[in-house]
């Protein structure tokens, strides 16, 4: 059975803590204010809610924020971009706007500290209050953002975060200040620029290292602590986006100990880049390679003192690192945006089994279903108390439809299991979808049960992520109709044209984009009765072209087919002599050809004396034939 846990303040996470920090990077910054920053004002405001544990200071200037101008850049480097980045542009210049408008233009600042127990997180952001302030847009705006937060307003502040157990007052009350000498001059190390966001290693976090912890863990490299405690006191980092300027500012013991920390960051920064290049595919890998080669001198961080500086700045010479990092950036993205989504693929299938445990069939189960069997809420609402999420179930009204008007406002509180990787999809859609159709586990006007998968839940499809047209309100009970005709259409795909696929046995694949119609039909049916050859599926493919000559002449149409030993043959069509596939099967093959005027001999896979063996990459073949005699 399935026991409800504690509850956490598992919306919050990596959204509400980066924010308002989020939202100014992804819009810029514009020129630096008329007055000079105050240092002093800053400390005042943030000290009494730095604690023992807070280990992140950040702060954000509205009055500052402004969208970068990268016309030229694109123009220059990636044209078939330029209206993705204007559109981008306008979005964000809207969400400045409304930014700027909640807090008055009022710095915002936030403490972060390290979460004591499941409950209880240390976190605040908070901004004077003025008459200035917008303080029901600004509640609007967080409880977007991260619904489980609690606002109040307190000591001529206003005052957001998770609380102890929901309850900001208590974490508030129960916040011991904590004298930290460094702010100050960290603050300061920073104050030119519009975002800032400082580290500072709480004191019994060091000393912890330096009494149990001699040697550091190979994890981080190795080697005796003190390059850690002695090589950071503190860090501070500036964020200029429009002027595109950044600069790290690692505070050290001494001049000797700001040496040994840059070094050993550069040696390990170095082999984690090489692993994740290792990972990455055989053909993808020189290019990532050599951008992070050509990367490496233009970010090498200078030794100031006792200080490690790092300065990136437009105008540096060759103007490259914006590209570079643009193109280091997409890289990484792309590596890591596939695992994460698989990792929520396999949180939402364990939620399935476990409600299948409790119900025994799958979501939505029949009694919640009408005379018709339909449901006016998603099998996603009614996973929800088995992904940690039983507030939020408990807030819907399960005999109303997903958008009745109490029902409509939960759609912005999407759980982050839904939440999809593109910046395309709209706040409270998702593109992880059930497939839906004639035979599938999801669809039916009955709930599905283990029992009902014939074909093997090692051979059926349950979740899919489709492309992000195609996306729908979470809380919707819709999916994804696919066409039988060509079932992958709506597929979201990666760099190498495969797209996820959650079976229901809890595995979760990545099936190529050209896996044959019927056999992809297949695998979305819970009992067509059709074997299922998982050796054809996920073998390797690769791409073929050529030319077809008759006589010394172009052939002018005609089909050229490929017959590997396993699985059904690949017709490509010839037009003009030349021929073009990709997702071919990486094997040898015997080659049928058949077009006006070709010999017999060639048309038929018994008689055809020609084999072709395919490799990784690409395969060109010319084939000169002549006609019988």
């Amino acid at each position: 059975m399935y026991a409800k846990p504690a509850r956490k303040p598992q919306c919050l996470r990596a959204d509400f803590v980066l924010y308002a920090l989020l939202v100014a990077i992804a819009g810029g910054s514009g020129a630096l204010a008329d007055e000079p920053p105050d240092v002093a004002a800053d400390v005042a405001m943030v000290r009494p809610l730095i604690g023992e544990t807070t280990a992140l200071v950040v702060k954000i200037d509205p009055q500052r924020l402004a969208s970068p101008d990268l016309e030229e850049f694109l123009e220059q480097t990636a044209p078939e971009e330029l209206e993705a980045y204007r559109q981008a542009n306008r979005a964000a210049a809207d969400a400045i706007a409304a930014f700027r408008a909640a807090t008055g233009d009022r710095p915002v600042y936030g403490t972060i500290g390290i979460p004591l127990s499941h409950t209880e997180w240390p976190v605040f952001f908070f901004l004077k209050q003025t008459p200035e302030v917008d303080e029901q847009v600004l509640r609007e705006h967080l409880a977007a953002a991260a619904p489980d937060i609690d606002v109040v307003v307190r000591d001529g502040m206003i005052i957001a975060g998770p609380g102890i157990d929901g309850d900001v007052v208590a974490a508030l009350d129960a916040l011991v200040p904590s004298p930290r000498e460094e702010l100050g001059a960290a603050l300061e190390a920073v104050a030119a620029y519009p975002i800032q966001v400082l580290l500072l290693p709480p004191d019994y976090v060091r000393r912890t290292v330096i009494e149990l912890m001699p040697q550091l863990p190979a994890q981080l490299g190795g080697g005796p602590s003190e390059v850690l405690t002695e090589g950071l006191r503190w860090a501070a980092l500036g964020l200029d986006p429009a002027q595109l300027r950044a600069e790290l500012i690692v505070q050290s013991a001494s001049e000797a100990a700001a040496r040994r920390f840059a070094e050993t960051a550069s040696e390990r920064l170095r082999e984690h880049l090489s692993k994740m290049i290792e990972s990455l595919h055989e053909s993808e890998r020189p290019a990532v390679r050599e951008t992070f080669e050509a990367m490496f001198p233009l970010i090498a961080p200078a030794i100031e003192n006792d200080r490690v500086v790092l300065r990136i700045d437009r105008a540096e010479p060759a103007g490259g690192i914006l590209r570079l990092i643009a193109t280091a950036t997409a890289t990484i993205e792309d590596t890591i945006r596939p695992a994460a989504t698989t990792d929520k693929f396999k949180q939402i299938l364990l939620a399935m089994h476990n409600y299948h445990d409790v119900y025994k069939m799958f979501p939505p189960r029949d009694d919640v279903r009408d005379e018709q069997g339909r449901t006016g809420l998603s099998w996603r609402v009614h996973l929800l108390p088995f992904l940690d999420a039983h507030n939020l179930y408990d807030e819907f009204r399960l005999d109303e439809s997903w958008d009745s008007d109490h029902n409509k406002p939960l759609i912005a509180k999407v759980p982050d299991v839904y939440r999809s990787p593109s910046p395309d999809v709209a706040l409270g859609h998702t593109t992880f979808l059930a497939p839906i159709g004639e035979d599938t586990v999801f669809g039916g006007p009955k709930a599905t049960r283990f029992s009902d998968i014939r074909d093997g839940t090692s051979n059926t499809v349950v979740l899919v992520e489709v492309q992000p047209q195609r996306a729908v309100p979470w809380t919707a009970p819709d999916d994804y109709a696919f066409d039988p005709e060509s079932p992958g259409r709506g597929m979201q795909l990666d760099n190498d044209g495969r797209f996820l696929a959650a079976l229901a046995d809890g595995s979760v694949r990545r099936l190529r984009a050209g896996l044959d119609p019927e056999l992809l039909l297949r695998l979305f049916q819970k009992s067509s009765g059709k074997s299922v050859d998982w050796q054809i599926i996920d073998r390797p493919t690769t791409s073929v072209s050529g030319m077809v000559t008759l006589d010394g002449q172009p052939l002018a149409e005609g089909k050229l087919v490929l017959h590997p030993r396993i699985g059904p043959p690949i017709e490509i069509e010839i037009s003009d002599g030349a021929f073009a596939a990709k997702d071919v099967p990486v094997a040898q093959m015997r080659v049928v050809i058949r077009g006006e005027g070709v010999p017999e001999s060639f048309g038929r896979e018994e008689t055809a004396a020609l084999v072709v063996q395919t490799k990784a990459g690409a395969n060109v073949f010319n084939f000169e034939l002549r006609r019988e005699d």
